[in-house]
């Protein structure tokens, strides 16, 4: 922007007919600062860099009128235009962000990008002994379970339950399985399916209730025909399975994603996915599969460090991988299969 003054002085004009009040700050030097107030609450910040980049934030609060806002908005974006005489070389309006509704819509992905959900229902929430467990409902994705402030799984999601059992390449019947976590159900319930001789589930919180698209009936009781789950941790469980001799010819771990953090000593949870991996190795039958989830495909440096985890076992392992693109995710996923060599 060449006339920075000149411009600032042929918009002032559209603030004066909202009646706002502008306030010019002390940029030290980094171009043009104003901050404008209405009487109606609308409070708004004009931002010109001396580099030629011009943002300006607007925030209304709920209930202000949306037509005045927009003819705001229309009328700022055509002044420009007019002043910069063709010197623009784009202009972005992007939707307004709703802060402080009862209902959160704004979930990150794993590599720190934004994602806003079309959720319209908080349908459960509560802290269990583990962990903070949200069910929200989504228009587009179904109910969608949140561990931790992350999205766990949608009603939507059969692809990622599929991605983690083999993506419909094995053969389940009359096999043994044991899976870690996947309290949603959806795993189980569609090893239920495949008929295997037996499905040991180890899991510390379970949704019977408000997952019933991904769970169906199998979280109904803690025994079935072909499975039985166990509410516990599954560290002892793994260490007296392996101290006992016991096999499992398919270990399915749902508990937890590769970490962002590429700092293995900085982050206990890499520790901990050493020591499943090594337990489900131990108990994992010759032949026999583990498959689990990794994290977001963009996540490469921890996807690496995972792949370097997996030469350092007790036991060495060869591994394939798989990307899948979850609905409710919103991203490519990558799946591992493992095997002992």
């Amino acid at each position: 922007i060449s006339d920075v003054s000149a411009t600032v002085r042929g918009l002032q004009s559209i603030f004066q007919e909202q009646e706002m009040t502008e306030n010019v700050h002390d940029s030290e030097g980094h171009g043009y600062l104003a901050t404008f107030v209405g009487k109606n609450g609308r409070f708004a910040i004009l931002r010109m860099h001396s580099h030629g980049l011009v943002t300006f934030d607007l925030q209304c609060l709920e209930g202000d009128d949306v037509v005045q806002v927009d003819n705001l908005l229309n009328a700022l974006e055509k002044k420009l235009k007019a002043l910069l005489d063709g010197n623009i070389q784009r202009i972005k309006r992007l939707p307004a962000l709703i802060r402080g509704s009862d209902v959160d819509r704004y979930w990150p992905t794993a590599d720190g990008r934004l994602m806003e959900y079309d959720i319209d229902e908080v349908v459960y929430e509560k802290d269990s002994a583990y962990q903070n467990i949200k069910i929200l409902h989504s228009r587009q994705f179904g109910n969608m379970l949140i561990l931790n402030g992350d999205v766990n799984l949608a009603e939507s999601d059969l692809p990622y339950t599929q991605a983690i059992m083999g993506s419909g390449k094995e053969h389940y019947a009359g096999k043994e399985v044991l899976i870690l976590g996947g309290g949603d159900g959806g795993i189980l319930h569609e090893a239920v399916k495949l008929k295997p001789k037996m499905i040991t589930m180890l899991v510390i919180d379970g949704c019977r209730k408000h997952m019933r698209k991904t769970c169906g009936n199998v979280l109904d009781n803690l025994k079935g025909d072909c499975y039985e789950i166990l509410v516990q941790d599954c560290v002892p469980v793994l260490k007296k399975f392996a101290e006992q001799g016991r096999m499992f010819d398919y270990v399915i771990n749902d508990l937890t994603a590769v970490p962002i953090s590429t700092a293995p000593e900085e982050d206990s949870t890499w520790e901990f996915l050493r020591l499943i991996l090594d337990l489900s190795i131990r108990v994992l039958r010759p032949g026999g599969k583990y498959f689990t989830q990794g994290n977001c495909v963009n996540l490469t440096d921890a996807l690496s460090e995972y792949e370097k985890l997996l030469c350092r076992l007790s036991c060495k392992v060869d591994f394939s991988k798989e990307v899948v693109c979850v609905p409710s995710y919103m991203e490519l996923w990558v799946f591992y299969t493992i095997w002992k060599k």
